[in-house]
């Protein structure tokens, strides 16, 4: 058998090289981030329990519903009884997003999307006063009060 020559094992180590370039690198382990703090924890636990204790006050009880929910004879809708105006103008404000009545009746129905929009409503905008006798009744300007101390930053 004959040795290879120079130029032979030059080609054979540039193509070597050349099929080692192509290989696709291997997916690096994504890393998984550190979870909430106590303080979000307690602060999410806080929300969430407030408007539990607003959905329950308003129409007896939170959480989704496979009837829809109707308060003072069709005026008021869903978990947080709101009026569709209501719905469609708090909608609007918080994310510019313009809704028939045909949706917000559909979405104040719809236990999360209504409770995301109360709390905007409450939390954001400060004002519990849309629920008198219920924010009365919780003392809802009492738990912000409380919720906005454990805020996370």
């Amino acid at each position: 058998m004959t040795a290879p020559r120079p130029a032979t094992l030059l080609i054979l180590l540039i193509a070597a090289l050349g099929l080692a370039a192509c290989e696709k690198p291997k997916p690096q382990a994504a890393a998984v981030g550190p979870g909430p703090t106590p303080q979000e924890v307690e602060f999410n636990d806080r929300k969430e329990s407030l408007l539990q204790q607003l959905a329950t006050c308003e129409s007896g009880s939170w959480g989704p519903q496979q009837r829809p929910i109707y308060g003072s004879r069709g005026a008021y809708h869903g978990r947080f009884q709101f009026t569709l105006r209501t719905f469609m103008t708090y909608t609007r404000m918080r994310d510019g997003t313009v809704i028939t009545s045909k949706e917000a009746a559909e979405y104040a129905q719809d236990y999360y999307k209504a409770a995301n929009l109360a709390w905007y409503m409450i939390y954001d905008l400060n004002e519990p006063w849309h629920w008198p006798l219920c924010s009365r009744k919780l003392g809802i300007p009492a738990q912000l009060k409380a919720i906005r101390a454990i805020a996370p930053a």
